[in-house]
């Protein structure tokens, strides 16, 4: 049983979502390994065997976690049709707007600073975030340039990498500054996302 049935789950959602604040927190504040089903339940206020009736181990749960995040991420992104009926300066303004606020997010980098300390000991998680965050958000972004392509507006051989290029530019090295705690003022940015917009336009918007 890798897990609960959509009736089991969907006749306790309050105890869901009580499972899955109750596990994002405690990954965050102890770690993955460190963190266990018992104090999961304890947090969230409900027995070990309604934590199991909803997801049947840890990894389980920390997907689950991982993937509610990102479905928040992929909210704020707007990498939809609205875009699509922008500029692509704007668009991409837009997008490079949303996906700083998420990556920049006090709880993404605790998530992300988390999978770090334990991906040598449980290598699984390394595949789960990556396919739950950077991936999905990468694969959302190819798409958009590839609608973009078809329209005749950028050219690109290869939008998944040029998604992974302009998405790598507004990490750049302000991400691993606020990784390791140290501070990254909103203007600095502003300004890196801004550069990111103006080099790909420069590079890929068809004149």
């Amino acid at each position: 049983m890798s897990q609960a049935s959509d009736h089991d789950v969907d006749a306790r959602p309050g105890k869901a979502e009580l499972i899955l604040n109750a596990a994002k927190r405690l990954f965050i504040e102890h770690g993955f390994g460190a963190t266990s089903m018992d104090a999961i339940a304890a947090e969230a206020g409900v027995s070990k065997v309604t934590v199991y009736a909803h997801y049947n181990n840890k990894q389980a749960l920390f997907a689950a976690t991982t993937r509610r995040e990102c479905r928040r991420v992929t909210t704020r992104m707007a990498i939809a049709c609205e875009v699509d009926e922008l500029p692509l300066d704007r668009a991409l303004a837009r997008i490079a707007a949303s996906f700083i606020d998420a990556v920049f997010a006090p709880e993404s980098l605790a998530l992300l600073r988390m999978v770090l300390a334990d991906v040598s000991r449980f290598p699984e998680l390394g595949a789960i975030f990556y396919d739950s965050a950077p991936g999905l958000t990468l694969a959302s972004v190819a798409d958009y340039f590839e609608r973009m392509r078809e329209l005749g507006l950028i050219e690109a051989h290869d939008c998944e990498l040029a998604a992974a290029q302009f998405l790598g530019t507004l990490r750049g090295d302000l991400h691993l500054r606020a990784l390791l705690g140290q501070s990254v003022s909103a203007d600095r940015l502003e300004a890196m996302a801004a550069e990111a917009v103006q080099t790909f336009v420069a590079r890929y918007a068809r004149r």
